[in-house]
C-alpha cells in the first residue's frame, strides 16, 4: 500500500488561514495537506495513518464537532486538534469531552501551533510503536502455529521471518518445491507493518511482453507484492523486474526462487543484474528431510485439518504406520506430506511409493509412467470428492465398477474392498 506521507491534515473552510497554516508547517519541515471541508478529509483518512488532524470548529456543512464524531468512528486512535474562536472556552471544553486530543484558540500563535502539533505527533508515534511491539509479541507465538515445527531448522527460519517482517526490504524466499515459500510470504505480510493488500504474480504464467502489464496492474492498495517462481522468467522479463525493483514508489516485494541462491547454477538462471537485487535479505526454507521429527508433528496437524475439512474421523495411526515416514526422503516436502494426510483421511492409506522419489520418473518405463499418472489422477479426484467413490466416478465420467478396477490396478484399493 502507498501510505500517506503527510503529517497533518488541516481542515478549514477559510482559504487564507488554511493556506497560511500549511505554508508555516512546510517551512518547519512538516508535511501538511489542506482540506476545505471535512467530508473530503474523511474520504482520505486511514485508521492506521500516523498523522494528526487540525480542524476548525465553525465551518459550513459539517462543523468541527461533526467531523470529530466521524473521525472517532472511522479512526479512533488518530489525534484530533480543534481550533476554536477567541474566548470560546465552552466549545474548547466540549471538544475535549467529545474526544479531541487538544484545542487551540484563534488567532493561533505560530510557536504555540508548532509546539502543540509536534507534541501530538510524538504521542501518536509512541502509540503506533507500542501497538507494533504488542503485535510482534502476539505474532511470535502465532507463527509457531502456522509454520509448524520444533526442529532447529524451523526455529531459525521463523526467527529470520519475524526479524524481516517489519522491515521495508525486498525479501527472497528460496528452497525446494513444496517447502512452504508461499506460506512464508504470507507470514511476512501478515506480521509486517502495513495494512494494505497482498497481491501475487506467478512468473510461470507471464511472459516478457506481459510482465510490464502485470506489474502496472498491481492494485494501488497493495502493501506486499509476492512474485512467485522468479526463476521462471526469461532474461528480458528479468530485466523488466529488475527495473521495477529499483523504483522507490512501489509496494514491498517478496520473491520466491525454487532452488538455492548459494548453488553455482543460480548464475545461469538469474541475470547478474537481478541476482544483485534479490540476494540481499534471503530466507532458505528447509527441506522436510532436514527437519527430523517435525514430520510427525506436521502429519498430526494435517490429519486434523483434513478431518475437519472432509468431516471425517481421525484414523488410528500406529507406530508401524509411522516408521516409513522417518525413512522417506520427501521429494515433495511439506506439500507431499499434506497430500499423504489427506489420503489417510479419505481411506487411501499413506502409499509412499519409490516412484515418487527424486529422479525416479526419468527411469520409469512408459507403462509405469502411465500407471503413475493414473494413480495421481485417481488420488486427486478422490481427495476432491472427500473419498466418495460414486462422486469420483461421476466426475471422471466412468462407471463406478471401472473406478474400483482401476483403483485396484494402481494399488489404491486392496482386494475385497468396495
Amino acid at each position: 500500500m502507498k501510505h500517506d506521507t503527510h503529517d497533518i491534515y488541516v481542515v478549514d473552510d477559510d482559504q487564507d488561514f488554511r493556506e497560511a497554516t500549511c505554508e508555516l508547517l512546510e517551512e518547519e519541515g512538516l508535511a501538511p495537506r489542506g482540506f476545505a471541508e471535512g467530508r473530503a478529509m474523511l474520504d482520505s483518512l486511514d485508521p492506521e495513518w500516523g498523522g494528526v488532524i487540525l480542524c476548525d470548529v465553525r465551518m459550513g456543512g459539517m462543523d468541527g464537532f461533526d467531523v470529530l464524531k466521524a473521525v472517532r468512528n472511522a479512526a479512533p486512535e488518530v489525534p484530533f486538534i480543534m481550533i476554536t474562536g477567541h474566548g470560546d472556552v465552552r466549545l474548547a471544553i466540549a471538544a475535549i469531552k467529545a474526544g479531541a486530543y487538544d484545542f487551540l484558540e484563534k488567532p493561533v500563535q505560530p510557536d504555540v501551533l508548532l509546539s502543540t502539533i509536534r507534541r501530538t505527533l510524538n504521542a501518536r508515534k509512541l502509540v503506533i510503536e507500542n501497538k507494533k511491539l504488542r503485535r510482534r509479541v502476539v505474532h511470535r507465538g502465532g507463527m509457531v502455529s502456522q509454520l509448524v515445527g520444533r526442529s532447529d531448522a524451523m526455529r531459525t527460519c521463523r526467527k529470520a521471518l519475524l526479524n524481516l517482517a517489519p522491515l521495508p526490504v525486498t525479501v527472497t524466499l528460496s528452497g525446494e518445491a513444496g517447502t512452504g515459500k508461499s506460506l512464508a510470504a504470507r507470514m511476512l505480510h501478515d506480521y509486517g507493518e502495513g495494512s494494505g493488500g497482498f497481491h501475487v504474480i506467478n512468473c510461470a504464467m507471464v511472459d516478457a511482453d506481459g510482465l510490464i502489464g502485470v506489474l502496472n496492474d498491481v492494485p494501488p492498495d497493495t502493501d506486499t507484492l509476492f512474485v512467485r517462481a522468479v526463476h521462471k522468467l526469461d532474461m528480458t522479463a528479468q530485466t523488466q523486474l529488475a527495473d521495477y525493483l529499483r523504483q522507490r514508489d512501489r509496494p514491498r516485494v517478496i520473491l520466491s526462487y525454487t532452488g538455492s541462491l548459494k548453488a553455482p547454477e543460480v548464475t545461469t538462471i538469474l541475470s547478474d543484474e537481478l541476482l544483485y537485487l534479490v540476494n540481499v535479505a534471503t530466507v532458505e526454507m528447509p527441506a522436510l528431510r532436514e527437519r527430523g521429527r517435525d514430520v510427525y508433528l506436521l502429519l498430526e496437524t494435517f490429519l486434523r485439518e483434513a478431518a475437519a475439512r472432509y468431516e471425517k474421523r481421525l484414523p488410528n495411526v500406529t507406530k508401524e504406520m509411522l516408521t516409513p515416514l522417518g525413512k522417506y526422503d520427501w521429494p515433495g516436502n511439506v506439500r507431499e506430506l499434506r497430500n499423504v494426510a489427506e489420503r489417510m483421511i479419505i481411506g487411501l492409506g499413506m502409499n509412499l511409493q519409490p516412484s515418487s522419489r527424486s529422479g525416479a520418473m526419468a527411469h520409469q518405463s512408459y507403462d509405469d509412467a502411465m500407471l503413475s499418472f493414473e494413480r495421481d489422477l485417481l488420488e486427486q479426484t478422490l481427495r476432491e470428492t472427500a473419498g466418495r467413490k460414486g462422486a469420483a466416478a461421476e466426475r471422471l465420467a466412468i462407471p463406478r465398477k471401472r473406478l474400483y478396477l482401476r483403483m485396484k490396478a494402481v494399488g489404491l484399493l486392496k482386494s475385497g474392498q468396495h
